[in-house]
This record gives structure tokens, sequence and C-alpha cells, in this order.
């Protein structure tokens, strides 16, 4: 699999994506008011990295299903002025959260689509000051909102 980016969504919406529901919906929409405008497109709930079932169970609905649940999905991949922005969305965002976002920063490099610069972001509502120095040591941007 290494990577499917799925369904291209435009930068304004006008249905809720995939990727978030209540309270991450919400934050994600004050993102997009704030930030929006500055993209050209998103695609949703990325899934990267190899498949872990074997070609033989594919077929079977039950390990299938638990492989879908098991595999990694970025939140949101954004687009704009040649940037790949890899965005985690996550209410009162943690250090997991940050590990989280590096964990796929080493996958987006192993499968990116192309070789375009990108960048890492954390969207969140609340994030304490020691988890935010944690976040800018490893160069990853923040967005309280």
């Amino acid at each position: 699999m290494a990577l499917i980016l799925g369904e291209k969504w435009p930068a304004v919406m006008e249905r809720t994506p995939p990727a978030f529901e209540g309270q991450e919906n919400e934050i994600w929409q004050r993102y997009l008011d704030a930030f929006g405008d500055s993209y050209e497109f998103f695609y949703y709930n990325v899934r990267i990295g190899e498949d872990r079932i074997r070609p033989e169970d594919r077929e079977d609905p039950l390990k299938r299903m638990m492989e879908d649940l098991a595999l990694k999905r970025i939140d949101a991949v954004g687009y704009r002025a040649g940037v790949w922005d890899i965005i985690e969305v996550r209410r009162h965002a943690g250090p997991g959260t940050l590990g989280q976002l590096l964990a796929y920063e080493t996958l987006w490099v192993t499968y990116a689509p192309d070789k375009r610069p990108y960048t890492l972001g954390i969207v969140t509502d609340y994030m304490d000051i020691d988890t935010q120095l944690a976040v800018r040591a490893r160069g990853a941007s923040i967005f309280v909102v």
C-alpha cells in the first residue's frame, strides 16, 4: 500500500471531511476559517505505511477490517504554493500527538508522492507549554484555534 492519498477535497468545504468528528471537526473548521484560503486542496485520512495483512487474507472481511483499523492515517495533507503540509488535528494535543506526527514524517519521506518540500503541523484547541517546546524543537508548527 505505502501511500493512499484518497479523494482530493477543496480548501473550502460544504461537508465534513472523513477524518474528523465532533470537537476535532470544530477545531478543523476554525483552522480552515483562518488559513483555508492559502491552500489549493486537501486530502484527509491519508493512509500511509505498509499493509500487514498477507495477500491470501485480503479477501477475508474480518481480517481486512482489522487491518484497516490498524493502518496509520494522517488527519490532513494540505497542498499550498508547492509545499505539502502534514497536519494532525487533536483536541488538547499532548506529546503523543507529536510522536504520531514524527512517525508520519518518517513514513512521508519514504512514500511521498513527489519530492516537493513538506512541513509538519499540529492544529489544536490547547497545548501545554512543555509540549509546545518539544514540538517547536522538532521544527513543527503549532496552530491553536
